[in-house]
């Protein structure tokens, strides 16, 4: 016979982990551009981009996930690729949600037949609205940097910064 004692601990040591998780979270599309102004980007590309993104949510709002980001030039034609990891904090006040939300990643872009390493990273300022308990729509502005792991083009400057605006809608285990 199993003593008593030791049931209890084992059970306490598989329960008490499950209470104080909380599933949360969301996993989406989104789509956004970069906005051109001369005095905050040092460079007009003209880029839009397409994210597919994840991640998880803990009970102090914490978020750590993933994105996956599809680069188009001016034309519509796809002109390269990062994807990476996120990590930010949301807040939540009845069906709004606001977050601060920071991406970072590798990627590739072609340019002239040539291929060329990217180093990613973005800022986000972003506020959702719940429209249904496991969906929500997000509207952001942030800011893009980007830089050539290996210098030259497509970008002529080894680094360029520029703001950008866009939507995403999550589906998930929003709480």
């Amino acid at each position: 016979m199993k003593s008593p004692r030791l049931c209890l601990a084992v059970l306490l040591l598989v329960v008490l982990p499950a209470c104080v998780a909380m599933a949360g979270g969301a996993g989406g599309v989104g789509y956004g551009c970069q906005y051109f102004d001369p005095q905050l980007s040092n460079q007009n590309l003209g880029l839009s981009y397409i994210t597919g993104y994840g991640y998880g949510v803990n009970r102090w709002g914490n978020r750590i996930g993933g994105f996956g980001m599809a680069i188009l030039s001016g034309t519509g034609t796809t002109a390269g690729g990062v994807g990476g990891m996120l990590i930010g904090q949301e807040f939540r006040g009845g069906p709004l949600v606001a977050a601060v939300t920071c991406l970072g990643g590798v990627g590739g872009a072609s340019y002239a037949h040539r291929g060329y390493m990217l180093i990613f990273g973005e800022a986000d300022l972003e506020l959702g609205l719940r429209v249904l308990p496991w969906m929500q729509v997000v509207a952001y502005a942030g800011y893009q940097a980007w830089g050539n792991a290996i210098p030259g083009f497509p970008f002529t400057n080894a680094f360029v910064y520029t703001p950008v605006l866009g939507v995403r809608i999550g589906w998930g285990g929003l709480y």
